[in-house]
């Protein structure tokens, strides 16, 4: 992924995009490659954990796809001048909702699940260009830790795949 391709930056180079453009670009950055990494996994191998305990690359597909559905809604409560209710969500309830995400969709082929995951991401992402840049320059806002905390969630998952498999990308 090219760092021109960050939207309206006018061909700057990334130290001078502001938070919203910096923080955009890496959200989307970010789904792209772990996209690509699962991708990549080999058909053989979707099943195995990634390490002891660990989800298989189509559980953690699966599991993205659930956070990224409540993500998503999240982001329209935002811009619907609510306070997403993702961002209380109860810690305790994390464990239990990972296993009945992984459970319910986990049994689809990995494949599938990507184009979910493909699909749902590419209408997240015509939300996150109606969030105002003021509310994703602004430390503390919802819709900038909302999209944090996605970006981060993204780059671990991609991580531990490609702790397993091998990157498949230079671009870091």
């Amino acid at each position: 992924m090219g760092r021109k391709s960050a939207g309206a930056t006018g061909g700057r180079s990334e130290h001078d995009w502001s938070d919203a453009q910096r923080l955009r670009y890496w959200w989307q950055a970010e789904r792209e490659l772990l996209l690509n990494t699962l991708s990549a996994v080999p058909e053989d191998r979707v099943d195995d954990a990634l390490a002891d305990g660990a989800w298989s690359a189509k559980g953690m597909a699966a599991h993205r796809l659930f956070w990224e559905a409540e993500e998503r809604a999240a982001i329209e409560e935002h811009l619907g001048g609510a306070f997403p209710s993702l961002l209380d969500f109860p810690t305790r309830r994390i464990d239990s909702t990972n296993a009945a995400a992984v459970a319910s969709l986990g049994d689809r082929r990995l494949s599938a699940l990507i184009r979910a995951l493909q699909d749902l991401r590419g209408r997240t992402a015509t939300l996150v260009e109606r969030i105002p840049d003021a509310d994703l320059n602004t430390q503390g806002n919802p819709a900038r830790i909302l999209l944090g905390v996605a970006l981060e969630h993204d780059r671990e998952h991609r991580r531990e795949l490609e702790a397993r498999f091998g990157p498949t990308s230079q671009d870091e």
